[in-house]
């Protein structure tokens, strides 16, 4: 929870506020606490969408069905006033995390605890359908959780089963990765379609893992309605049931009473049906909101309060008769009781200190336009639902602020940042580049004395394999100071590397590899990964509906699996010809593959291996003189390819996560300073690895100012890390909470012009 800000109202009709629990573009959410001293979380509406006709209307929806819906696994709305110039409503408030912070942050449950959720979100789910309604976004971010069972929250875009409003085909609403084929398809949807989605949440909290997978929206709505589920990390005595919730056909998936009769709710094991580090957290936040001001007390005054309109009566005996009358917009949000309408009151009494909770969490959207993939070729239009989690807000790190100003370096806790990587390896120039990048972030956060602490840079060199990287994670790893590690390594290193920093609590950054890796909440990619680089390769190829045919080249390696299986299939289910070309390992001479595809005319050929893989192929197609648009892929992207491939790099385009910083705007003074740190230009790496530490430090003085951390742990910066969103010079980080990918913009495309890169930009390049 954050202190209320100096715009925020001290009143909401009866209701004192307390603190933020949350931000986002439609209002806020503020915890509040009623004039009986019960704590209540309250969804105020900003004044801009509340003099919109149809969003009052929608927010009248919103409140009846909350309404209709009695469960004591949901959670109630206690109060409502959908007609006062800022509408709101307020709900019980549950002190515990979402269940998406409590997997990624503390791993899968246990078995009982997984039978249990899956017993009580059934039961609740029920009471949905017997209202009638159907939720249509259950999710992990939508179950809070509480020491005697969880909450079921946010009907803000269920619907009566018999209303087709929001149904109509090519619209997909809810939340990729978790809703049901029939919505990835924009089917007419009914109760099952909830208990799919139950299924993918029980598998997600079983295993940790989506069961189909993350990256781009479209990938994840493709896997939902084709593939079958990888439920590999569901413990076998769980499987059947799971499995059940995620038949592919309505008619043959389990419903709410098979799951409950299924796994019969038993009593759990001593400790609860939490895991331990997940119960004690509850506790923590629940001793927080004990130690909150007492409630203020409280004269009736004139005005009839939060009875009117539409939710008049609605919470009789809590907040009726009390609280200011309603006047303008103003006056709402900011008279407390007693106070004359039209006038600003002072503090409502002698400042009390802002009260301590979770830090900021931010609100993280990602809105991928589906391409022509799903049924049969039809185009869906993704409504994703914004997930205004407890505490959200903007977190971009403008400037530097806080109680540190003017603080002598000196006098600032110390922070250690380590570099594992291959120093003196085959990747020694990239692993270099990172640490000089690094470094210079470092000295300038040290000299920047409003900056609440100092830092200081260690390297380990791993060798670029896996036992170096058991090595040289475990010296970091027992050193104290170090709060967060940079890798800059191979691969096989990084994975070799993550069980050691999950078992230390310490956070792993890595900005040169993207491959999926899903794995505890240690891991935070801050690149664009691998398959997601390939969604701005599909948005180019597919814009010109007069090239149809697609050359698709896939080397033997995993990177080339990885970026072309799933690019090829999303091509032919969108219409297009795909003609693919297997270049096997060892192969010296392309003449005869590369020959055979030119004779089929593709309109584009899109390469997907490496720079070395590149050279003959991008030579071999040179002699044909084809003259068709061609595109490599981010491990493509390498000095060395221009200098090996000679003429024959000439027009080709590349789509990397990695940017040459003198060719970016936004990164100008950083290339100034590195020239006159060490004497050369940047060079690939140094930039992003700049950029990964002041993510780092972002993190550090949001917890410095959010929490009033004097000290800071890698035990604090694990559960934040995800949750921040910085400004860099090469782009704005922000990341995915349940899988630490990154979510931002962040693929780069060039042209070989006169045998150099030349950077196009950001997004789609036009031709």
């Amino acid at each position: 929870m954050q202190p209320l800000h100096p715009s925020d109202p001290a009143w909401v009709s009866g209701y004192r506020m307390l603190g933020r629990l949350g931000a986002g573009g439609m209002g806020m959410v503020l915890l509040g606490r009623s004039p009986g001293g019960t704590l209540v979380a309250i969804k105020l509406i900003r004044a801009e969408y509340a003099d919109d006709v149809g969003f009052r209307a929608r927010f009248r929806r919103e409140v009846a069905i909350a309404q209709r819906v009695r469960n004591r696994w949901a959670v109630p709305v206690v109060d409502a006033d959908t007609e006062a110039p800022a509408p709101w409503l307020a709900t019980e408030f549950v002190p515990g995390p979402p269940l998406n912070e409590a997997v990624a942050n503390h791993g899968p449950f246990p078995e009982h605890g997984v039978r249990a959720l899956g017993t009580m979100l059934a039961e609740a789910l029920d009471a949905v359908h017997e209202a009638g309604l159907v939720h249509r976004d259950v999710k992990p971010g939508n179950v809070l959780l509480g020491l005697d069972g969880p909450r079921l929250i946010d009907f803000g875009i269920a619907r009566a089963m018999d209303d087709t409003v929001l149904t109509a085909t090519d619209v997909v609403i809810g939340s990729p990765g978790f809703l049901s084929p029939e919505q990835a398809q924009g089917r007419p949807i009914s109760p099952a379609s909830d208990m799919f989605s139950l299924g993918c949440v029980l598998a997600y909290t079983a295993s940790g893992q989506r069961p189909f997978g993350s990256g781009p929206v479209e990938a994840m709505l493709f896997r939902t309605v084709y593939d079958p589920p990888d439920t590999s990390g569901v413990p076998d005595a769980l499987r059947p049931v799971v499995d059940g919730l995620l038949e592919k056909d309505p008619e043959a998936r389990l419903d709410a009473e098979q799951l409950r009769s299924a796994w019969t709710l038993e009593e759990s094991p001593e400790g609860g049906w939490l895991p331990p580090p997940v119960t004690r957290l509850i506790a923590e936040r629940s001793a927080e909101m004990l130690a909150l001001p007492a409630a203020d007390r409280t004269e009736i005054v004139g005005g009839s309060g939060a009875g009117t309109g539409a939710g008049a009566g609605f919470g009789a005996g809590v907040s009726g008769g009390f609280g200011p009358p309603i006047g303008t917009l103003n006056d709402a949000l900011t008279q407390g009781p007693g106070t004359t309408p039209g006038t600003r009151p002072g503090p409502p009494g002698p400042p009390e200190g802002p009260p301590t909770g979770p830090r900021r969490r931010n609100v993280l959207i990602g809105a991928l336009a589906t391409l022509g993939v799903i049924g049969g070729g039809v185009t869906a239009a993704v409504l994703l639902n914004n997930e205004a989690d407890p505490g959200s807000g903007d977190g971009d790190q403008a400037g530097p602020g806080g109680e540190g100003r003017g603080r002598p370096a000196t006098d600032r806790p110390l922070l250690v940042l380590g570099v594992q990587g291959d120093l003196e390896g085959d990747l020694a120039d990239m692993a270099q580049a990172q640490v000089r990048g690094a470094q210079l972030a470092v000295d300038q956060l040290n000299s920047d004395t409003a900056h609440p602490f100092r830092y200081q840079l260690e390297t380990v060199d791993d060798g670029g394999t896996a036992d170096g990287a058991a090595t040289a994670a475990a010296t970091l790893t027992e050193d104290a100071r170090v709060v967060g590690v940079l890798s800059a390594t191979t691969s096989e290193a990084l994975r070799a590397s993550l069980d050691t920093y999950y078992q230390a609590r310490l956070p792993l950054l890595t900005v040169n590899d993207g491959a999926q890796i899903i794995k505890d909440s240690v891991f935070v990619s801050a690149r664009t990964g691998n398959a997601l680089q390939m969604t701005d390769v599909m948005t180019y190829v597919t814009a010109d509906e007069d090239a149809p045919a697609v050359g698709l080249v896939q080397t033997a390696t995993d990177y080339s699996r990885e970026v072309t299986t799933a690019f090829g299939t999303l091509l032919r289910r969108g219409g297009r010809t795909v003609h693919p070309v297997t270049i096997p390992t060892g192969t010296a001479d392309h003449r005869a593959p590369v020959r055979q595809l030119v004779s089929k005319q593709p309109d584009f050929i899109v390469f997907g291996g490496d720079w070395e893989e590149l050279i003959p192929f991008a030579q071999a197609l040179d002699e044909t003189g084809y003259d068709g648009r061609r595109i490599a892929t981010h491990d493509a992207f390498d000095p060395r390819f221009l200098e090996r491939a000679g003429s024959a790099a000439e027009g080709w385009m590349f789509v990397a996560a990695v940017v040459h910083p003198e060719q970016l705007d936004s990164a100008a003074d950083f290339v100034t300073a590195f020239t006159d740190a060490f004497d050369e230009d940047p060079p690939l790496y140094a930039a992003e690895a700049y950029d990964a530490v002041q993510v780092l430090a972002a993190c550090a003085r949001g917890l410095h100012e959010e929490k009033e951390l004097d000290r800071v742990t890698r035990q604090d910066i694990v559960p934040s890390i995800r949750q921040t969103r910085h400004k860099g010079v090469t782009k704005t980080f922000s990341f995915e909470p349940a899988n630490g990918n990154f979510t931002g913009k962040g693929a780069f495309f060039y042209r070989v012009e006169d045998g150099e890169y030349l950077l196009l930009g950001t997004g789609v390049p036009e031709d």
